[in-house]
Order: C-alpha cells, then structure tokens, then sequence
C-alpha cells in the first residue's frame, strides 16, 4: 500500500470514527427502548459500523510505520475490536444464540454477511521473537538474497522435475503427430513448402524420460492445404498481364472482394461471440452461477508471513532508531539543562521559604515525598499563608480530638460510598426489572463501555496533538522530536526534583532549628513519610527439569516424534459453505430466529473466536470442540484454524500419547514449554471423547485412550493464561459416549449442521469446476445438490474426487459426465453403501448440543416458561 493511499485512507477513517462518536452519544441519552426489535437494530447497526471500522483500521495500523503514530492507531483498532466483541456478546443474548442475523441493516447498507468477516490473514497473526520464527521457517529470516534463492530452487525441484516430464511427452505427441501427417496423401490433401533448407540437428538427452524414443529437429514448413479455387490466387503473378484479359482480372479481383468480404464477416461475427461470451461468463461469474478454476501459487501463504516479517524488521528498525533519539536527547538534556533546572527548581523552593517567613513568621510544613514532595507547590495545593497563620493559631488538638476528626472523616467517606453503592443497587434493580420485562436499557450500556470511552479520549488526544502537524510531509517515517524533547523534559524534571527535595529538606532544618534559637524555642525535626516498597508475593518459581535444553531441540524432538505435525496451508475459503439466508425472515413473536444455522455461519464465530490470538488484548476462550457426524468438516477447520495462525500444530490424540505413557509429567512439560515458546498454538485432540469415555469398548482398551483425561485440566488448560495466544481445539463425532467432564473441559462448544442446499451447491459447483471446468461449464449442479443434498460436504468431496479422476477426465470430450454416475459411487462402487446420515443421529446430536451451549439451555428455559403461562390462560 502507498504512503499516499493509506493517508487519504486514515483521514476518512479519522471521519468515520467521529460520526460514529456523535452517533453513540446521541444514543446514550435515549430512553430505553419498551420494543425489543427496536434494541435489537440498534446494536445491529453499531455492529455493522464496527465491523467496517476493524476493518479499515486493521489494514491502516499495519500498514503504518511511523512511531508514535502507530501506538495511536493500535490504540484505536484494539479498543474498537473490543467494543465489536462486546456488541457481539450483546447480541447473542437477544438472540440466545451463538448466530446471529442482521440481514435488514445489510440490505439497508448494501452489504452480505461476507462483509461481516473481520478475518484479515496474516494481519491478524501474532508476531512470535525473530530468533523463534527463524527456527519454523528453517532459518529463512537471516538469508541473504543468494541463499534465499537456493533455498528456493529445492522447494521448485519437484515442480521442476514434473515440468520436464509433461514438456518429454508433449514433444513426443507433436513428433508423431507430424509423422501420421506426411504419411498421409500428400498429392491431394497435403502439398509442404519449405522455405529454406532445413538442417537436422539431434538433441536428445540421454537422462531425459520421453514415452517413445524420437529425433528431436529445429523444423519450420508451411502446410499448406491444395483448393482449386485457391491456386490461381497462390500461383498468381501480377507482373505477368499478357497471359490474361480484362475479363480474366475482373473475375479474379470480384473473386478476392468476395474472399475479402466473407473473411471479414465471419472475423466481426467470431469476434462479436467471443465478446457476447466474455460478458455472459462474468455475469454469471457475478452472480455465483458459475465458477472459474482458482489458481494459487505455491508458497504464497508462507511467502506473505516472511514478507510480514520483512516489515516487523523495518518497524523494529524505526523503533531502534526512536529509542536511539530518545536517549540521546536525554542526555543533551542532562548535560545542557540540568544544572539550570536545579537551580530554578532550588530558587523557587527558596522563594517559598521567604514568602512563607515574611507574611507568617514561619516555615510551611515540608511536603512529603508520598504526596510528590514540592510538586504540590507547583501545582498550589499547599495551605496559603493566611491558612497557614490560621493553623498556628489554633490550640494543638488533643488525642480525644483527633480521633474524633477521624472517625467524622471516616464517617464522611462512608456515607459516600454507601450513597454511591446505593445508587448502585437502585440502577441495576432498575435494569433488572427491564431486563424481566425484555426491555434493554441502550443508552447505559454504552455510557458504561470502557472501550469507548478509551476511543473517544484517544481521538481527542490525536486531534490536539497532530492538529499542527503535517502528516503528508512525513514520507520517511521520521518520528516528531519535539514531543520527545517536552517529554524528556517532564522525566528529567521530577527526577530532579526529587534530588532537589533532599538537598532542600536538609536547608529547611537548618532554617528551622535558626528560627527556633532565636525564639528560644525547642527545636524538633519533622519525620519524613517515604513511600512505601510494596512486596511482591513470592512465588515459588517451578522446576524446570529441561532448563540446561535448547527450546530448539525439544521443538525437533516433539516434531521427530510426530507430536507435532506439518499441515499444509488452508484457508478459509476452503471450507466451501454458504449462509442462512432465510433465518432473519422467520422470527417469531419474541424476535427469536426459528430455524437453525447453515455451515457458513459456523464459519464466522469460528474466527471471532480465534480473533484474540492476535497481537492485540482481545477475550478468546481457551478451549473449542467442534461435534459433527463423519466428514462434516471438523478436521479440516482444525487444519483451517492453525494454517490461517501459522501456529505450531500438536497432536495430544490417544495415539500420539500412549507413547509416553510411562512419564506423563515430563512429556506434557515439554508439550507446554515448547506451546507457550512458539506460540501461537494449537494443541489439538481427534475425537475427543475418546478421552472421556464412559466405558472403553473392548478394542480400544489395549490403546489407553482415557490416559490423558486426569491431566487436561491441570496440565494443559490451568496453565493457559488470558494472554497466551495457546487454545485447545477438539472434534467428536460421538459426544454423548463421553462423560460430563468432555462439556467442562471445553469453554466453547459448536455443533456442525448438516449440509444445506446452498452448501450443496457451492460444493458441487466448485470442486467440480476445480476438477474439469472448461468441459463441465453448463451441468446440472442444481439437481445434483437437490438430489444429493443430506450427504455430508466430506462425502460429496470424495465422491467428487474419485468420479472425476484422471481417467475419467480424459474422456469428457468423448463421453459426456452422466449424473447418474456420482448417484452409482454412493450406492455400488462404496461397500457397504454409504447413505445419508439418519434424521436421528442429527437429533441426537441436536439434544446433546442444547444440554452442552448456555444459549440452548436459555432459549429452552423461556419456551418451558412461555408454554407454562399458555397453559394457565
């Protein structure tokens, strides 16, 4: 992105954000709403706008390098990311479930439920040490452009080896093509013209694989096909005007006109079809009628996380620099303005002192250092002489009073708290009658958002501070060196003051002690009050039994051992699903959705969720199990999650555990060690309820699978803290053979639903036009998915993959793709035959999942205590 484009871009940004300020403000003074729909669209509106603010300010923060600019910008992103988690969290509880629709305010704003993805990968990577990344991307950091490019070339080798294999053979095709052609009837069909002499030159590899053996030629000849009506026009020669009269000419000029013409006509009328084409693939492209194959480049994923590293570098490299700035106008500071700094800060303590003895006679006590010592002078809040002389003419009080004064202070500061913690009370008996009435106090809810309020004061900042500066200017990124000199000055001012304050206290005794000589008086020293040292808690800090083991080897020897596994990049995209499009259409009474979620909607709370392993400080849960029947998708959004993270992959399933049965502790110490080092991390259990079985089936007991259910909350989840970008992902396709600890162990909990029409058809109509898509343009992908709709996406992805092989694919354009065909693999090439899944297993799975999701338990309770009222009446 240009240095030009991202200003232009954060000056409507800076727009945008002040309108959506007003517009919350107009909104915390409201009355709160007696309609819940009317709450509802509220939130949903902010929702939205948050969700293009993230969206914008994402790409705005990475995207600016300048220092102190930058710690605005994540200011700003973080907060709003929060504020949008926050109104997510307030919506799910209006809709009492992890989905939600707000298909009125897309329409209202001509956006899709796409359009709600925040997701920007790798924007939303968290950035792991240098010296950790270069150990995943072998050492790929610290290459020079030489070793860069070897290293390269071994990842090309394969791709290499299989382009020469495909140029071998089709040079061998186009050589015996040629053959059959000169054998063919050269007199009548096929007449060759060389324009020159062709030398043969033979340049055959003796490593080269071909199919057949050919002598390969540097060749070029005309083929020219012979037609009577063609071979006066080829032999004509126009110096010669004695072999043909005026008729002659005449007809042979007519006879290239209409030659002429007829080309023409037919050149406009291929090329007018070949528009027509164009724009009726685009149209339907537009419209998701039909696909084009989608090409990637390989590596491209890894390539962009070292091209994001590339940038950290630079970053790193201006933020080096600001800290070089900052110390070295520190210490210019300190050798140019110190001594004079002390001696104003002296004087004006000296100034005090005389004011002070002149009108009073005495000395102000000396501020001590727990109150910011002559700071408060500064800032006028020590007595003023007439206080002053007031105090010393009062009689010293005696203990009794005192303690009086005390207990009346402590007194005062109670009845505030109790009258604060009563309006308390009053406002959320207040909100809970609301709340009882399904009403929803809007306006409070934002006037109590901290988000906002850290947004709101941030741009107030920004508009003070950068009022003044020109940012377009700033093209090098060069930080503003009078706010680090006004800061520096303000550090360096109350260091030294408080090295003043002890030189000065010393004079104030003096004086002290001189006065009370004259007066005759006895003379007694003040106690000063230092602040105190708090005592940290000591932790016992825990063993480490790998201390004297590089983290390097332990990560090869988990990767050695298969715990932790490679898996190839998947992005979102690949989980080909579509949305629910009709839930928002079919609310009831109470505003509820009735139908259930479609598996494009699984997709987005999947990466709000995953949104806190970010950089930034955003709640994320610590575990998610994703429950589904067979090839719905579980694994691969496992493999989703932890390709679009670039995190460390590691299997703790039964299998990979029972190898390290003997010394549980040590084995899941290095597993943490090595998570909490590389992170992020996704630490990883297929089929989870084999852990928490409630009786092991006779032939997985020789397995152990239940060997890790007494260490996961202890080991692995208990360790986790908020800030840990770790998270523990679980599938299971039979969740109720495992016992109520499987529910505990998860934090969040997310049924797959069974594939939909929509869902059928994106999956049809891309893999395969993945597969074959120039001869499967125009198919029956609509009644395919109708037909075939219940199937799980995994089986129609294998049923998709094995029809259309190799073999296959090679006699599309003899032998048309029968439907029927994709119907015979379920039923006779599968044995036994694979059939849908039952309506009762999806019931099954239905009735587990509404006793596992808070928001299931909810929606329940209040249509248990609906049906209990319509009973009564």
């Amino acid at each position: 992105m240009s240095f030009d484009l991202n200003h232009k871009y954060w000056i409507s940004t800076t727009k945008e954000i002040g309108q959506l300020l007003k517009k919350q403000n107009r909104l915390k003074i409201i009355e709160p709403p007696e309609d819940k729909a009317i709450s509802f669209k509220i939130f949903s509106e902010l929702y939205v706008l948050y969700v293009e603010l993230v969206n914008k300010l994402t790409f705005i923060y990475f995207n600016t390098f300048q220092v102190q600019k930058r710690s605005v910008v994540r200011t700003l992103v973080e907060n709003a990311t929060q504020q949008l988690m926050f109104l997510k969290e307030e919506l799910k509880e209006m809709e009492l479930s992890e989905y939600i629709y707000l298909d009125k305010v897309l329409i209202a704003r001509k956006l899709t439920p796409r359009d709600l993805m925040i997701w920007r990968s790798p924007q939303f990577l968290y950035r792991r040490p240098l010296d950790i990344q270069n150990i995943l991307s072998d050492n790929k950091l610290y290459m020079n452009d030489q070793e860069k490019e070897e290293s390269d070339a071994k990842s090309w080798s394969k791709v290499a080896e299989a382009v020469e294999v495909v140029q071998a053979h089709e040079r061998a095709r186009q050589a015996r093509v040629y053959k059959s052609n000169i054998k063919y009837d050269k007199k009548k069909f096929l007449e060759v013209k060389q324009r020159k002499k062709v030398t043969y030159r033979f340049t055959f590899k003796p490593n080269q694989a071909m199919s057949i053996p050919v002598k390969r030629t540097l060749f070029t000849a005309d083929f020219i096909k012979t037609d009577e009506a063609c071979n006066d026009l080829r032999d004509k020669n126009e110096n010669d005007e004695e072999t043909h009269n005026e008729s002659e000419i005449e007809r042979i000029n007519q006879l290239r006109d209409n030659a002429a013409r007829t080309i023409q006509s037919w050149w406009r009328a291929y090329k007018t079809k070949k528009i027509y084409k164009i724009r009726k693939q685009f149209k339907r492209e537009m419209l998701g009628i039909r696909k084009t194959r989608r090409l990637k480049r390989p590596n491209r994923f890894a390539n962009s996380v070292l091209e994001m590293y590339k940038n950290e570098q630079k970053r790193r490299k201006l933020d080096e620099d600001f800290e070089k700035l900052i110390m070295d106008e520190r210490t210019r500071l300190l050798q140019m303005r110190s001594p004079w700094m002390m001696e104003d800060i002296s004087d004006h303590i000296r100034a005090w002192f005389q004011e002070f003895y002149d009108k009073t006679g005495n000395f102000h006590n000396y501020p001590d250092p727990v109150k910011k010592g002559t700071v408060l002078v500064v800032i006028d809040e020590t007595m003023t002489p007439l206080e002053f002389q007031e105090s010393l003419n009062k009689k010293p009080m005696t203990k009794e009073e005192m303690k009086k004064l005390r207990d009346k202070k402590k007194a005062e500061k109670r009845k505030i708290r109790n009258k604060i913690k009563s309006q308390k009370m009053k406002e959320a008996k207040r909100r809970l009658k609301l709340k009882a009435a399904g009403i929803i106090d809007v306006g409070f809810i934002l006037s109590d958002s901290k988000p906002i309020e850290k947004i709101e004061a941030t741009m107030k900042q920004f508009s003070i501070d950068w009022r003044n500066v020109d940012e377009y200017l700033n093209k090098n990124h060069d930080p503003i060196k009078s706010w680090v000199t006004e800061e520096q000055l303000d550090i360096i001012h109350h260091e030294l003051r408080e090295l003043v304050d002890e030189y000065m206290r010393v004079e104030y005794e003096l004086l002290r002690k001189a006065l009370a000589d004259d007066k005759k008086l006895p003379y007694k020293p003040e106690k000063v009050k230092k602040p105190k040292k708090k005592k940290g808690k000591r932790k016992k800090k825990p063993v480490d039994p790998t201390a004297d083991r590089t983290l390097s080897s332990l990560y090869h020897e988990l990767k050695d051992e298969g715990v932790i596994e490679e898996v190839t990049h998947r992005d979102f995209d690949e989980f080909i699903s579509d949305f629910n499009f009709t839930a928002d259409d079919t609310r009831d009474e109470d505003n509820l959705t009735t139908i259930g979620p479609a598996k494009g909607d699984i997709k987005m709370v999947i990466q709000e969720s995953m949104l806190g392993m970010s950089e930034f400080d955003i709640a994320k849960p610590k575990s998610i199990l994703l429950v589904g029947p067979l090839n719905s998708g579980k694994k691969l959004l496992c493999n989703i999650i932890s390709s679009e993270l670039d995190a460390v992959f590691i299997n703790l399933s039964p299998e990979k555990v029972l190898k390290h049965a003997d010394d549980m502790n040590m084995f899941l110490h290095i597993v943490m060690k090595v998570a909490r080092e590389f992170q992020p991390t996704v630490i990883y259990i297929e089929e989870a309820h084999r852990v928490f079985f409630k009786k092991v089936p006779a032939e997985l007991k020789d397995s152990r699978p239940t060997l890790l259910a007494p260490f996961i909350g202890k080991k692995i989840l208990k360790p986790i803290k908020k800030t840990d970008k770790i998270v523990l992902l679980g599938t299971s396709s039979m969740p109720w053979a495992a016992k109520p600890q499987l529910k505990k162990s998860f934090q969040k909990i997310l049924l797959i639903p069974k594939c939909d029409y929509g869902t059928s058809f994106l999956l049809w109509l891309e893999l395969m036009t993945e597969n074959a898509a120039d001869d499967l343009e125009s198919y029956t992908y609509s009644a395919l998915a109708r037909v075939l709709q219940a199937y799980n996406s995994g089986d129609i992805t294998n049923n998709i993959a094995n029809t259309l092989n190799v073999e296959r694919k090679m006699r599309l354009k003899s032998e048309a793709l029968n439907p029927r065909e994709f119907l015979e693999y379920f039923l006779t090439e599968l044995d036994p035959p694979l059939f849908p899944p039952e309506l009762k297993m999806m019931e099954k799975f239905n009735k587990w999942f509404g006793k596992s999701n808070k928001f299931q338990k909810m929606r329940r309770a209040m249509m248990a205590i609906k049906e209990a009222k319509q009973k009564k009446k």
